[in-house]
């Protein structure tokens, strides 16, 4: 509650839990930026910095970053998150003090549906620190000065996976140059291989299935 005062926040006491930390990350980290890709919304961007006179360490902007930036990372995508910060070093030549910015990046992370997002943020978070700290051990003279922005990119993941027999869409199947093999499993591959390999001839097609055909023809085939 102090810390609410503190920010100007009007009300607070009248104000649920939730609406008061909403309240609170409003104040102190904004959404400065939203870009949805061109693939319609297949591929997006979030940034987000600190606000007002709020400052923070690495570690400490990741810790307050997480509930607001959780609600922008969606099931079935991949996540990589940038931290962007100054970082300072002294000319050893001129005795001046030189700011620049660099980016410490992590994995790409699968977010699946069983996905536990505090785990996830910590998994995250983890590989930036660890990407920054490479960075200041590195024997470059850089040090920490001040945090910029974190940049959140996630991307759809949609996993290949293999199903059974599906129809030929109709502009394929009248151009009768394909052969759709008619099957009872999920074994598409293993009868494409035998299928290429022992072709069979048309008098024993109009005799037999296909699938007592391919049978055949597998048996040959050490898999």
């Amino acid at each position: 509650m102090v810390k609410a005062k503190k920010l100007g926040i009007k009300n607070a006491a009248k104000l649920k839990k939730t609406q008061l930390i909403d309240a609170i990350d409003d104040k102190v980290l904004k959404l400065t930026e939203q870009k949805e890709s061109f693939f319609r919304g297949f591929a997006n961007q979030f940034t987000l910095e600190p606000s007002g006179d709020m400052t923070y360490g690495p570690e400490s902007f990741l810790t307050a970053m997480k509930r607001k930036a959780l609600t922008k990372i969606l099931t079935q995508t991949k996540v990589k998150i940038f931290l962007r910060a100054n970082m300072e070093k002294t000319d050893l030549k001129t005795g001046q003090s030189l700011v620049e910015e660099h980016q410490f990046r992590s994995k790409n992370e699968i977010v699946l549906e069983s996905t536990n997002k505090n785990e996830l943020w910590s998994l995250l978070a983890e590989q930036v620190l660890e990407d920054l700290a490479k960075f200041l051990m590195n024997g470059s003279g850089w040090t920490f000065h001040s945090i910029v922005a974190l940049d959140i990119h996630t991307v759809g993941y949609k996993p290949l996976n293999g199903s059974s027999y599906v129809p030929l869409p109709k502009f394929l199947a009248s151009k009768k140059a394909l052969i759709k093999m008619k099957k009872i499993d999920n074994q598409c591959f293993k009868w494409c291989i035998a299928r290429a390999l022992n072709p069979a001839k048309r008098e024993i097609e109009k005799k037999r299935s296909h699938h007592e055909n391919f049978e055949e023809a597998s048996r040959k085939i050490e898999f």
